[in-house]
């Protein structure tokens, strides 16, 4: 009886926990359910229907017709009774029945005197409740009614257990929701008809968008998808979705997302089509796993790769094998094939390094080998034993070219090992030596030939310290310094220099060795031994190391003392010259000017043409001295120059006005283009004398009936001036000594066109004075443009430089 009755509570233990697990007790009416005890209620012709659920203490109406209440307690419940068998329970009369005569629902309201009740029994055999239709009369129920009471109770089971299921689903649901959200991996679906049907989180990051209804030859545009390249738009028939959607199966497809404002993202593909219980196709799914940083690893593992075999292929001057642990050969670069004169294809995988040594030297290896390890070695072991125990193996041996010939090589041998330390080969490099000692023999006579070039040089030479100690010196700097090369080399050039000249040559020293310059020339002072003050022209150059580092100067100095003097001469001759000159010469070109006036009346004919002459080489003569002092006070820089600020038009104005007349004599006519309003800061009058210098030398060059064109413009921070004549423009080999003092083009050209040959230098320093630069273009049978470039004003005191330099 403990047993039966033990049973019994394990039994209803179960059937509780079933209870409990299909999670309906407590909740809210459902429009199935309600539908259920409606029509029992009509097929029965009962005013009460209900679907019962019996737990340890009550019996809970899930739906409930004809009662108001929800719940009753289970010690006076119908339906605990009912559930204990699989039979249908039917009480015709409840105040007939023994088991509920006395029952408060049957003697008290509800009034309960028919009962009739279906077990709900579950699939898994657990009767949780009924369905059952009560009267408060006694009756009985047709068989049919029973049948039908029956089939609703089933129906009530199936909608239990779906709920249940849909319950079930949509916790899984939930779970695969969180589960894929959760996912390092992008996942994509689509449904039955291939439309796109999910996205999880990463795949939505990753492509800047969810799903969306888009037909798929849109696809590639919209989720930007590009083959594993790149670069190429992925093909509808190549979409991992699309190909599992239709079937296939796909495994590691490789492709590029490339989403704007995104770096590319390379993904590994896999997917396939899923299907229901029936094997009806529901969709298909695609996970995308990240491969970004593997395909960036196997892209540097690829370019480390390309790169070393291109160091290895382009070490043409040294040999470089590799082996396997036995010997034989894997590698063999083309500077092995220079040295040895064999081909890759005949010994890789074919030979061993033995084959290119010497048989004595490699006896005479194993002979020292096998004496200080006290065992024998011999074979591939003479190459590697050493670089075995963690050091490289360095040794000069002989190779034996394939025809015959012999290289004395330095050989280095180092051994490779994995990721663990163990050894998986050996590496050999050779150094033909022949070549190192071509290389030495050479840079020995080299440095020969510096040397007697250096000691012979007609010039000062010395090699100069960073800190300014005199390294080397040569005998014409000792000769002209007065000093033995012994005490000069004890000495620095900051001793011997001109405190003067100190500061300019310290900074340019700094200047080379920041690498603002390449070299500098300065003259300069120095002190020879007996104190005599030398003049010289002093050229320096910076010598440097492989890595760029400065090492020392090199300075070549030449005595300029006497050119000096001459050119103080020549200046002073000048100066006298032409001042000693110019007051007999107005007084000639006065009287000139009175006469071929007609002051004194008419001159014979025959002598007028000769009077003609006389005034213009007067003033040609005038203008030559005007030159020359103009030359000797630019050289001396005793030209002052007062530079202010002026509107640039006004100033060309003018200059054409006053050549007008000069223009007028030889039958052309001069133009002034450009409009913008723009100032220069210059000496007016200087100005004058520059625009004077290009225009007449324009007027002398162009053809009778020709014209000359004055243009300006802004160019970048400053203004460009441009005098253009159409004359037979300047001769090639001339160009380069156009702004040479006393440079003319031709022999005849002072005789035909009249000129000194300093207008074209003193216009250049001028224009120099100004802070601007001139240059020109030039086309035999065209003509030539003269070009002033000048730093623009923009406001009170501010001014645009332009470096300095001519713009060609």
């Amino acid at each position: 009886m403990h047993q039966e009755n033990g049973d019994i509570d394990r039994d209803e233990a179960e059937r509780l926990a079933a209870l409990a697990s299909y999670d309906i007790l407590d909740t809210p009416p459902e429009a199935e359910f309600d539908a259920i005890t409606r029509l029992a209620s009509q097929l029965c012709g009962t005013p009460i229907a209900l679907i019962s659920l019996v737990d340890e203490m009550r019996q809970w109406f899930k739906s409930q017709q004809g009662l108001s209440v929800c719940q009753t307690p289970r010690s006076l419940a119908f339906c605990a009774h009912a559930i204990r068998q699989r039979e249908p329970l039917v009480v015709h009369d409840a105040r007939c029945d023994s088991r509920f005569a006395d029952n408060p629902l049957v003697v008290d309201s509800p009034y309960i005197r028919f009962y009739a009740g279906i077990p709900l029994e579950m699939e898994s055999g657990h009767r949780l409740g009924t369905l059952c239709v009560i009267d408060r009369q006694p009756r009985e129920l047709e068989p049919a009614q029973l049948r039908s009471l029956e089939d609703l109770a089933r129906l009530t089971v199936s909608l239990i257990e779906q709920r249940r299921q849909k319950r079930e689903a949509r916790t899984r649901h939930a779970l695969l929701d969180s589960l894929l959200e959760a996912l390092p991996e992008g996942v994509v679906a689509c449904d039955d008809r291939g439309e796109l049907s999910f996205f999880n989180s990463r795949a939505r990051a990753w492509h800047g968008a969810g799903p969306e209804r888009l037909p798929p030859e849109q696809w590639s545009r919209r989720f930007d998808l590009f083959e594993a390249d790149g670069r190429t738009p992925l093909p509808l028939e190549r979409i991992p979705l699309r190909r599992a959607w239709a079937g296939e199966t796909v495994r590691d497809q490789e492709l590029c997302i490339r989403v704007p404002d995104q770096p590319p993202r390379f993904v590994a593909c896999n997917g396939r089509a899923f299907f229901d219980d029936h094997g009806e196709r529901l969709g298909a799914v695609v996970g995308m796993h990240d491969i970004t940083q593997r395909k960036r690893a196997e892209r540097e593992i690829a370019e480390t790769r390309a790169h070393l075999q291109a160091v290895i292929d382009a070490s043409t001057e040294v040999a470089i094998i590799s082996t396997d642990r036995r010997g034989l050969i894997t590698l063999f670069n083309p500077g092995a094939e220079r040295l040895l004169g064999y081909t890759a294809d005949e010994v890789v995988g074919q030979l061993t390094p033995l084959a290119f040594h010497r048989p004595d030297e490699l006896e005479q290896r194993a002979a020292e080998l096998s004496r200080e390890l006290d065992r024998p070695v011999y074979g591939f072991d003479l190459f590697v034993l050493t670089p075995r125990l963690g050091r490289p193996e360095n040794r000069d041996w002989t190779y034996v070219r394939r025809d015959g010939g012999q290289r004395r090589v330095r050989l280095v041998v180092s051994v490779m090992q994995d990721d663990a330390g163990e050894p998986i080969g050996y590496l050999g490099m050779a150094l033909d030596l022949s070549r190192l000692y071509a290389v030495e023999e050479a840079l020995r006579l080299s440095e020969a030939q510096f040397r007697t070039a250096f000691d012979t040089a007609p010039q000062g030479m010395a090699l100069v310290s960073l800190e300014g100690a005199f390294i080397e010196v040569n005998r014409t700097l000792c000769e002209m310094w007065e000093y033995e090369r012994e005490v000069l080399l004890k000495t620095d050039f900051q001793t011997l220099t001109h405190p003067d000249d100190l500061a300019a040559d310290l900074t340019q020293v700094g200047q080379l060795i920041s690498g603002e310059i390449p070299y500098y020339q300065m003259p300069k002072r120095y002190f020879t031994r007996t104190g005599r003050l030398l003049c010289c022209q002093l050229s320096v150059s910076l010598v440097r190391d492989g890595q760029g580092r400065p090492q020392y100067f090199v300075s070549q100095i030449q005595d300029i003392t006497e050119q000096r003097q001459l050119e103080r001469l020549k200046s002073e001759f000048v100066a006298v010259a032409s001042h000693e000159l110019r007051t007999p010469l107005t007084s000639i070109k006065g009287a000139l000017d009175l006469v071929n006036g007609g002051v004194i009346g008419a001159v014979p004919e025959s002598v007028e043409e000769m009077l003609r002459v006389a005034q213009r080489n007067a003033e040609r003569l005038g203008q030559l001295i005007d030159d020359l002092l103009d030359w000797e006070k630019l050289a001396a820089d005793k030209l002052a120059f007062d530079l202010q600020r002026h509107a640039l038009r006004p100033l060309l104005e003018d200059a054409l006005d006053s050549n007008l007349g000069y223009a007028e004599r030889f039958g052309v006519v001069l133009v002034l283009q450009g409009d913008e309003s723009v100032a220069v800061e210059v000496d007016a009058l200087r100005f004058a004398q520059v625009m004077a210098n290009l225009l007449s030398n324009a007027i002398k060059f162009s053809p009778r009936g020709g014209t000359v064109t004055v243009r300006y413009r802004r160019h970048d921070a400053g203004v460009c001036i441009e005098v253009e004549d159409h004359g037979d423009g300047i001769p090639e080999a001339f160009r380069e000594r156009v702004f040479q003092h006393f440079a003319q083009a031709e022999a005849g050209t002072t005789r035909r066109r009249g000129g000194t040959g300093l207008g074209l230098a003193i216009t250049k320093q001028l224009v120099e004075h100004m802070h601007g630069c001139i240059d020109f273009a030039s086309t035999l049978g065209q003509g030539s443009v003269f070009r002033v470039w000048l730093p623009a004003v923009l406001r009170s005191g501010e001014r645009l430089e332009n470096g300095g330099e001519a713009r060609r």
